[in-house]
């Protein structure tokens, strides 16, 4: 018989995840629930740069994107912020879980701050 709620059990470092890599403010939208209420802002950001030592040599996240779902923030207060060039970090991490039948993707509540600020 199948377990139920397993996934909320498959949690990732993401402070170590994120270690070695800088990640740039892309844009921000609006976070809804399934109801349509807004919830807060859903921030994308693109990894560019990525010097994670990986178990195989070949693994590199270089360009890949990230969603982190940001709570009763609007998606307005990120519009000082410049794509592709206002570095972030994520911080006061709430919840980090891995998902997908492949297991690679990654589900993130936390906040977004800019690098050096």
């Amino acid at each position: 018989m199948p377990l139920k709620g397993l996934p909320e059990f498959q949690y990732v470092d993401l402070e170590e995840f994120l270690r070695d890599k800088r990640l740039f403010f892309l844009k921000s939208v609006p976070w809804k629930s399934k109801e349509g209420q807004e919830l807060g802002s859903k921030v994308i950001v693109q990894i560019l740069e990525d010097k994670t030592v990986y178990q195989k040599p070949e693994t590199n996240n270089y360009g890949e994107q990230l969603t982190i779902k940001i709570r009763d923030v609007a998606p307005s207060a990120f519009s000082k912020l410049k794509p592709l060039t206002t570095e972030v970090l994520v911080t006061d991490v709430e919840r980090a879980v891995i998902y997908g039948d492949f297991r690679n993707q990654l589900s993130i509540i936390a906040s977004v701050s800019v690098k050096g600020a």
